[in-house]
């Protein structure tokens, strides 16, 4: 007996051991992350609670639930992070290894080298006669410098003092990051204008560095360059439910087409299309998102003729005839009384405007010729637009316009559609401390609104319930569809690499749509009265769930989940409350707005 009471007794201690043993769960950055270039980065993760931490020798505090949060330096290379972890004499520890880009290169200036990495353009080039091809190399600075298409006649290059490029994203969420001012010497630039002369199919440019002695130093880009012929017309239709035109390869959003726009190609760069959309004006589309076709002449200008307006039982449909589906752009004015349309690839032949007499939404439509295969039109309104879906029928251009719903003083929210969506899903979104996944999180507030909605008399509709996995484009296409009148997408934060999260967190509130900003201002206000953590700001946002044209729609982001104390919040049932009742009163406060109007 006195055995086996001493085997408990053994048991029971080495069980209390091993409960007492502080563990380490490190959360991010992962093994073999890479790091962009920065000197210093947040790393997240939890501890048993009660522990005392250190990271990298530096002693860290942590939440009282174990949660930590640092913010340590990091040097470019192979970087090692490595935890300790202490209580009760008891410990634990854990190593991390993560790949961090050098901020810049550093050249000798008695070498004489071409940094490969550094060679500008890097991929593959489709050009035509009066494209300007820009190379650019970092080498050793003061030398001579010169480059080739193929083997043909050098072009020198000057050298100029170069800047590193920002990190656009940290400089607009972070009041605690500044321009870095590192010039960069032996930053060489030159460019060729192409001529009619040039054929080139898939040739490289290559790159020379010379030095006083004549020493040459040779290296070649990735990219590869070909002429496309003047006679070749190239022509493509889109065939993405909404296919994105950017200012640049790869650069800004600009315009959304639907499927079966034409779209005339003039050029490529690595994975994108040049596209022709008036004389002077030029868009990038990604290969993946049209259909190149074979054009068998040249592509003449589409006739834009009649245009028509339908009272429809909810709003109006105004109708413009065309020849061919150009690609489009619409814009709302600041004011929401009329509605702009450029049309490219056209021109006007527009003498006539038939009005439905019934409709009192659309006061006039105007145009003019802008410039050669460039149209604008615009469509006055009698009172501020509430949404638009435009989309083509054929070779017709449909502008469906949505006028305001018809909101009740004593009870606003009775007979209103709201669309709630739960942000992310498959994929997780950002990840706590205690790994609590953003996406649990967004559809539990997100129930949490869509009740107290419902019991105001509003009707919800959820683009995303559970666990369903839900495409981003399909979550605004799904509001739409239901008729919604405003679509709220809930989400929580989480910092870029670089950004101190201890001194940058909180709420933040994101628009796009002109007709959309006072229903978010509406939102932020109430954040700023109810939740207890900074204002992180109030953002112009080119996100997908804020682009929703046919009704005003907003992004919220209430916390900053990878913050120990912000997680912590968010994981009550209190906090979650407070969140939904904001948005609920945001929402309430700009019904109100309209009302009776």
């Amino acid at each position: 007996m006195k055995k086996a009471s001493y085997l408990f007794t053994i048991i029971g201690a080495l069980a209390a051991s091993l409960a007492a043993q502080p563990r380490i769960d490190l959360v991010y950055p992962r093994e073999g992350d890479n790091i962009g270039p920065v000197a210093n980065s947040f790393i997240i993760g939890s501890v048993t609670p009660g522990s005392q931490l250190w990271v990298n020798g530096q002693k860290v505090e942590g939440n009282n639930n174990g949660a930590f949060l640092a913010y340590i330096p990091f040097t470019a290379g192979q970087f090692q992070i490595k935890l300790l972890a202490q209580k009760h004499g008891l410990s634990d520890s854990l190593i991390r290894n993560v790949n961090v880009a050098p901020r810049s290169i550093m050249i000798s200036p008695d070498s004489l080298a071409i940094v490969h990495g550094t060679i500008t353009p890097g991929q593959e080039l489709g050009v035509r006669t009066g494209d300007r091809i820009a190379v650019t190399f970092r080498g050793t600075p003061g030398r001579k410098a010169s480059f080739s298409i193929g083997r043909g006649q050098g072009i020198p290059m000057e050298e100029r003092i170069g800047r590193l490029e920002q990190d656009e994203k940290a400089l607009a969420f972070s009041d605690s990051i500044v321009p870095d001012t590192l010039t960069l010497p032996g930053t060489y630039m030159g460019s060729y204008l192409v001529s009619g002369r040039d054929q080139w199919y898939s040739e490289k440019i290559y790159l020379y560095l010379v030095d006083t002695l004549g020493m040459m130093a040779v290296d070649s880009s990735e990219a590869r360059v070909s002429t496309w012929p003047e006679s070749l017309m190239v022509w493509a239709v889109t065939k993405d439910s909404v296919t994105v035109l950017k200012t640049g390869p790869d650069l800004g959003y600009e315009i959304f087409l639907p499927p079966g726009v034409n779209l005339e190609l003039t050029g490529s760069a690595g994975e994108n299309y040049r596209v022709k959309l008036a004389e002077n004006k030029d868009a990038w589309v990604k290969k993946v998102s049209v259909s190149v076709k074979a054009w068998p002449g040249p592509m003449v200008s589409a006739k834009l003729a009649v245009g028509r307006t339908f009272k429809q039982e909810e709003g109006t449909l105004v109708r413009f005839s065309l020849s061919r589906a150009c690609a489009f752009s619409a814009k709302t004015s600041a004011d929401g009384m009329s509605l702009k349309l450029l049309i490219f690839g056209a021109q006007a032949d527009m003498d006539w405007v038939r009005y439905d007499p019934q409709d009192k939404l659309v006061k006039d439509i105007r145009w003019r010729q802008v410039q050669n295969g460039e149209v604008e039109l615009e469509i006055f309104l009698s009172q501020p637009l509430w949404g638009f879906d435009a989309r083509y029928q054929q070779n017709n251009l449909e502008i469906e316009i949505k006028p305001r719903p018809r909101v009740q003083k004593n009870r606003p929210l009775a007979g209103i559609k709201i669309a709630v969506d739960a942000g992310h899903s498959p994929e997780s979104g950002a990840v706590g401390p205690l790994r609590t996944l953003e996406k649990e999180v967004n559809w539990q507030i997100s129930r949490r609104l869509g009740n107290l909605l419902k019991n105001a008399g509003a009707k919800v509709y959820y683009p995303r319930e559970g666990d369903q996995q839900v495409g981003i484009y399909q979550r605004p296409a799904r509001a739409a569809v239901w008729g919604a009148d405003i679509l709220v997408s809930i989400h929580n934060n989480a910092s870029p690499d670089g950004v101190n999260p201890l001194e940058d967190s909180g709420f933040s509130t994101y628009y796009y749509q002109p007709f959309s900003r006072d229903l978010a201002m509406a939102v932020h206000r109430q954040f700023q009265k109810t939740l207890q953590v900074p204002d992180h700001g109030f953002y112009y946002g080119n996100l997908v769930l804020c682009r929703a044209t046919q009704m005003p729609s907003v992004l919220v982001e209430p916390t900053f989940i990878i913050v120990p104390r912000e997680e912590a919040m968010l994981l009550t049932a209190e906090f979650q409350e407070k969140i939904a009742m904001s948005v609920f009163l945001g929402i309430k406060e700009y019904l109100l707005t309209i009302a009776g109007k």
